[in-house]
């Protein structure tokens, strides 16, 4: 049923499977809607995501929902089938056996061992080739526009899969010029990159930020806007917390005490760097999204996690060469 192309799946099914959108199966929430975990009468698991305030038709909908059945790569949660009924509109996913990111990096359970470094590495480096793929390689090339631990859900192997690709356009009105916001909401907080309060259009460089805020709790183990380590008088973000440790020069400071002294303190410190040239103020000095992809490819080099499916060398990663063709809104 799933194998070759994306299904239309039965309201009554997909509300059997999930308790009829009970509330103890939640596994997640953001501004596009609810995702919960679901089991067909044959046992099979599924992660169903119930958009919220689309407004798309049936007919624009399942148009949709071919186009991205399409979008298939080792980084991205595979989608399944999806459902139209009256106002719902649900997608179906391939279930992932552990969870977010956020879940494994800021776990609820304090006593739970804090994340290995090579494991890190392993997912930064699968997450950015997935975001370096939808940004240069796919086709139609697609803008994320909603990065964070949250939509990196991890296999049962701890292969980082995107989720939530492509839904900036399921979730805009159908005549919503270029790249603008879902009803002026940009994001997950301590995400967004700075310019989109300023200009409300979604770029390449702005997804880079979220994820550089992504990499940035990778290496340091915190939330975007909670800093366990900084005093208590600091009310800022990660991102505003490593920058002002920067300018003090305290930059190693930043980084997570379980993993310095590991025989990896340059990595991480390479690592670090990564991220923080993610999260330039200015979008024209952050690096496109393949050479993000590159430079953690060249850090994890020696752990030999990339032996297949590269991503090839993009004709032009200008803002300006590229963004035309990417897949925001039509």
């Amino acid at each position: 049923m799933f194998e070759k192309v994306v299904s239309r799946m039965r309201l009554n099914d997909l509300m059997k499977a999930t308790n009829s959108f009970h509330k103890n199966n939640i596994i997640g929430s953001g501004r596009t809607g609810t995702m919960y975990i679901g089991v067909l009468e044959d046992g099979t698991s599924l992660l169903i995501k119930r958009l919220q305030n689309s407004q798309h038709s049936d007919k624009e909908f399942s148009s949709e929902m071919a186009t991205l059945g399409n979008v298939k790569h080792r980084n991205l949660v595979p989608l399944l089938g999806f459902c139209v009924a009256k106002t719902e509109r649900l997608l179906v996913y391939r279930y992932m056996a552990n969870g977010t990111l956020n879940d494994n990096l800021h776990p609820v359970d304090d006593a739970k061992q804090a994340m290995e470094w090579s494991l890190r590495l392993k997912i930064s480096i699968g997450a950015a080739r997935g975001f370096a793929w939808l940004h240069h390689n796919c086709n139609p090339r697609i803008l994320h526009r909603n990065i964070s631990s949250k939509c990196i859900l991890l296999d049962a192997d701890f292969e980082p899969k995107i989720s939530d690709f492509g839904l900036a356009r399921l979730m805009n009105p159908v005549d919503t010029h270029l790249s603008t916001f879902v009803n002026g909401e940009f994001g997950d907080l301590g995400y967004v990159a700075p310019e989109y309060a300023r200009t409300l259009v979604a770029t390449p460089k702005g997804d880079v930020y979220s994820f550089g805020v992504v990499l940035l709790e990778l290496v340091t183990g915190e939330r975007p806007t909670h800093i366990t380590k900084a005093p208590e008088t600091f009310k800022g973000s990660l991102v505003e917390w490593i920058s002002q440790l920067s300018d003090d020069g305290k930059l190693h400071d930043a980084i997570d005490t379980s993993l310095v002294g590991n025989g990896v303190d340059n990595e991480l410190f390479q690592f670090l760097k990564v991220a923080c040239n993610c999260v330039l103020p200015t979008p024209k000095e952050r690096p496109a999204m393949f050479e993000v992809y590159q430079l953690l490819r060249a850090i994890g080099e020696r752990y030999n996690f990339t032996t297949e499916d590269e991503i090839s060398m993009p004709s032009d990663t200008s803002d300006v060469g590229y963004l035309e063709e990417l897949i925001v809104a039509r």
